[in-house]
Order: structure tokens, then sequence, then C-alpha cells
């Protein structure tokens, strides 16, 4: 009988022996760990993301998390909302987003060499003889301080404030393996939306070109954003864009450096990077798990899903799924085409897909330029104890 529990010691460390399990014997699997439906095979989780007519993406409207609503409280549209409110908040997203992201792109390549340098210094000036020179951290050193700073650039946040992002980050992912339901997640949620609402306050009616005023100055016919929804709308790209580019480029790089044939591809032939990065999106895919809630009764695989019922897709059950990856297992990193799920599939395809990529394919092979010999320390890497997003704490390499 499967047991699907992915918060094991097991499971965090390599949740695909598990995933692979479940694809096998039990494709619609009822969690008692996660009181959810679970879907694992690639053609039921692209099915999950396409189906708006019976599946919700609030997953307030589950059942397990049901009970009064506060008096006075009022639903924000945001990019997460179900049509067709979904529709307008998304062309308002698109239109302020898109120009800032090709905008930036020049911005990411310094961000990039000045993070570099700066490794590149802190390894001349380790003491001569220590066991640690040479040796990064490239979580801490690069993979997590450039996505909070070209997202900082993007909104305009002042330096001094951009620090603070890392905590309230890391907060709202530890309180994703309650499904937003953890102290953490509330904690972070609250610090961030307070920061922002400050911050469109400060900029309502002046003038600029940041993404913040940008939302607040969006129009789609006679539809504008709330200053709420903006504060939602900069508080969900920050915890986004940051954990889902952290994870991209610290996973890939950990498989990248286990993988020395693929490691020398990417190196010397920089025009792979492309396929490379969608492979690394695939392998070991930044988000493992998203849950919708069922608006109606269905069945599913003979499976009886009734109204109420949280369901879950695991993606990363699903970019392994050998009737669509041939050696699933195995990083290809000319792998085409590659239909992974990471970023998601249909109206919910994730908005900062984008800028993720434009971050990694910049970053990794700018990684390997500078540091040829880049190589695994001597202190193992470590994951973060999170299984919604899948991600490292730390990744010691040696750059000498």
């Amino acid at each position: 009988m499967v047991s699907f529990d992915p918060f094991t010691a097991a499971a965090l460390a390599d949740p695909y022996p598990q995933y692979r399990s479940l694809r096998e014997r039990d494709p619609v699997h009822w969690s008692d760990k996660l009181r959810s439906w679970v879907v694992s095979r690639h053609d039921d989780v692209t099915a999950f993301f396409r189906d708006d007519e019976r599946l919700s993406s609030d997953r307030s409207r589950a059942a397990k998390f049901r009970g009064p609503r506060p008096a006075g409280t009022t639903t924000l549209r945001t990019v997460a909302s179900d049509p067709p409110a979904h529709g307008p908040v998304r062309a308002l997203l698109n239109s302020s987003l898109g120009p800032r992201v090709r905008a930036v792109g020049p911005r990411v390549d310094e961000l990039i060499a000045a993070l570099l340098g700066r490794i590149e210094t802190a390894v001349e000036r380790a003491v001569d003889g220590s066991a640690l020179r040479g040796e990064v951290d490239l979580v801490h050193d690069f993979a997590s301080p450039l996505p909070i700073n070209v997202i900082a650039e993007l909104l305009d946040v002042p330096p001094a404030d951009r620090e603070r992002f890392h905590a309230w980050s890391h907060a709202v992912a530890r309180g994703m393996d309650r499904f937003y339901s953890g102290g953490d997640a509330n904690s972070g949620l609250l610090e961030m939306g307070a920061y922002f609402h400050q911050l469109v306050e400060a900029r309502r009616g002046s003038e600029g070109d940041d993404l913040v005023r940008r939302l607040l100055g969006a129009r789609y016919g006679d539809d504008r954003l709330s200053e709420l929804e903006v504060v939602a709308m900069c508080t969900a790209l920050v915890f986004g864009g940051h954990e889902t580019t952290v994870n991209l480029i610290g996973n890939g790089l950990l498989a990248l450096l286990r993988d020395p044939a693929a490691l020398a591809r990417v190196r010397n032939a920089p025009e792979v990077i492309d396929t490379a990065v969608e492979e690394l999106l695939r392998f070991d895919s930044p988000a493992q798990l998203i849950s919708r809630t069922a608006r109606t009764d269905f069945a599913w695989h003979g499976r009886e899903i009734k109204a109420g019922d949280a369901v879950v897709a695991l993606l990363g059950s699903a970019n392994r799924d050998p009737e669509v990856f041939a050696a699933p297992d195995r990083l290809d990193v000319t792998r085409a085409p590659n239909p992974h799920v990471a970023f998601g599939a249909g109206t919910h395809f994730c908005p900062g897909a984008l800028l993720t990529r434009i971050e990694a394919r910049a970053a990794i092979p700018a990684l390997l330029r500078r540091f040829p010999c880049l190589r695994l320390g001597s202190t193992p890497p470590t994951w973060r104890p999170t299984a919604v997003l899948r991600g490292l704490a730390h990744l010691p390499v040696r750059v000498d």
C-alpha cells in the first residue's frame, strides 16, 4: 500500500523514489498526511493545471481549511484568482511587468558580475593554509542575493531594505509546507505586506518607471488595481521571484557539479544554455507541489473527488514521468523537446517565468566562465527542510 509523506527525512533529501511509486501504483492517491488527493503523472498534472472549471486555485476553499471568515474580510484579486477575475489582473500585471523585465536585462549582467567579484575577493583574502581557502557557499553568496537584487531593481527598493526580503521570503517558504497556514508564513507575508503598503503610499501619484508605479498606473479598459491589490502583487512577486530563481540556480548547479560531462558541456558550449536551463527546471524543480480545491464532485481514474477536497499536483513527479521523458532520472542538458511543468501550465502559468529564465541563463554561464575549476567543496550540500519548495540551504564549492 502506498502512503505518501513528503516530509520524511528521506523524502526531503530525495523525493523522486516516492514519486515513482505513486505514478506506478496509485496515480490519484489520497494522502492522510496532506489530507489531500495527490496526482503524480504528467498527463494528470497537465490536466490539473488546465481544469479551471472543476478546480479552484483558491486553497482556502478546501474543506480542511474551512472556517468562518472574519467580519469585513474582502477578497483581493491576484494572479492566483479564478477566472473571470484572473483575466484583468493578469493583463494588468503583464503590461506592467513585461517592459520592466526587458529593461532590467543588462542590469542582471551587472549584478552577476558584482557578486562574482565579491566571491573572488573573498577567496583571495582567505587565510593561507585554511581548510576553507577557496571555498564558498554558492547559495548564500550567489544564488540567493541575485534574485533579491533583481526584484529590488524592478521595484526600485533601496539597497538598505533588501536584506529583509531574504528573511521574509524564507519565512513564507517554511510556512508553505503547511499550505500558508503556519505562523512563519503569516508573519513573513504580514511584514512584507506592511513594507509594500508604505511604499505604495509613498509612490502614489509620483513620477517614475519602477514596477510599483507601473502597477499603480496600469489600466485594462476601465479596470485598474486597487492599492491593496498592488501591495499583494508586489508581495507575491518578491516571494515567488526569489524562491523560484534561487532554487533553480542552486539545484541546477548541484546537478551540474554532480555530472562532470554535463558541466563541461554547459561550460564549453554556451549555445546549449537555453536547453540546459529547461532541463535543470525539469530535473530538480524549484516548486514540487501545488494545491487546488475541487469545485464540484467528479471522478478521476476511478477515485471519487468531492467538492471541497484539496487536490495536490506533484510537479517534480510529472517532470520525471518516463511516459513523457526518456531516461527521466538522467540529466540531459540538450533535451528537446522538454514539456516540463516546472512553471505550471494553462491560466495560471507562472508570470515570473521569463525573469527566472533570464537570470539563470545569465548566471550559470557567467559563474562557470569566472571559475573554470568549480567543484563541490569539502562539506556536503544541505537541503532546506521544505517539501513544497525544493531548494538548498547551503552549497559549499571550491572555486580555486
